[in-house]
């Protein structure tokens, strides 16, 4: 899923650039959108997690320690809601730079897990995510623009249920399109589409034993609307 994401937004770079890239003044609108802001955004995000199960089970007639695996996928649905800070710098008529990072406080849960007979369950709760951005963007007319965002995203993870280890806080790599449209009075309306490809986690000691374990690589879908005010 996130390498089509990337493409579709490498593409949708390249389509900005090519479109764009020599219009004349007459779109002139990126002083428009020069400044510090703030804003509130809401989103639903779709995460997941592709990875393994190794149980930890040994072989106890022949004394090995022969483990059972499985792949598979976990998933959950997450509404949350956040505050944005950052700035705009005109870079030309056309061009602007965006550079903020937003903030979630509290937490959700991010995935579940169980097995046949609920010895394994557990949940992963995400919190306190944080996202530093850059946001190069285009003036389409004097009050709408279009952008792509790229990030970092960092976030406190935590196993509650039948897990004995602590997992890898989440870290990952973030990228995003989408559009502003600005009223004459600072206030603006943001709406926009991306995901976050986050680094591999580890989680042990599942289900009372030391050995099980249940690793992947989190991926995270979000839509977004933001309204903001342009100080």
């Amino acid at each position: 899923m996130m390498k089509a994401l990337r493409t579709t937004i490498c593409a949708y770079a390249i389509a900005l650039l090519v479109s764009f890239g020599f219009v004349s003044s007459a779109l002139a609108g990126s002083a428009e959108f020069g400044g510090i802001f703030g804003a509130l955004h809401v989103s639903m995000n779709g995460a997941e997690i592709n990875g393994s199960h190794t149980t930890g089970k040994g072989d106890s007639e022949g004394g090995g320690s022969l483990d059972e695996s499985t792949k598979g996928r976990l998933g959950a649905v997450i509404p949350v809601a956040g505050y944005e800070l950052g700035f705009n710098l005109p870079l030309g008529d056309v061009f602007f730079l965006g550079i903020g990072g937003t903030m979630i406080n509290g937490s959700a849960e991010f995935v579940e897990g169980d097995d046949f007979d609920n010895s394994a369950d557990f949940t992963l709760e995400i919190s306190d995510a944080k996202t530093y951005y850059i946001q190069p963007s285009i003036s389409i007319y004097d009050n709408s623009a279009i952008y792509v965002k790229l990030g970092r995203t960092m976030a406190d993870l935590t196993a509650i249920g039948d897990v004995t280890g602590a997992p890898n806080n989440l870290q990952g790599n973030m990228y995003a399109i989408g559009t502003t449209t600005m009223a004459n009075n600072g206030l603006f309306i943001k709406t926009e589409l991306g995901g976050t490809d986050f680094d591999q986690i580890s989680l042990v000691g599942v289900g009372g034993s030391a050995e099980a374990q249940v690793e992947g690589n989190p991926i995270m879908a979000h839509g977004s609307l933001t309204i903001g005010y342009k100080f």
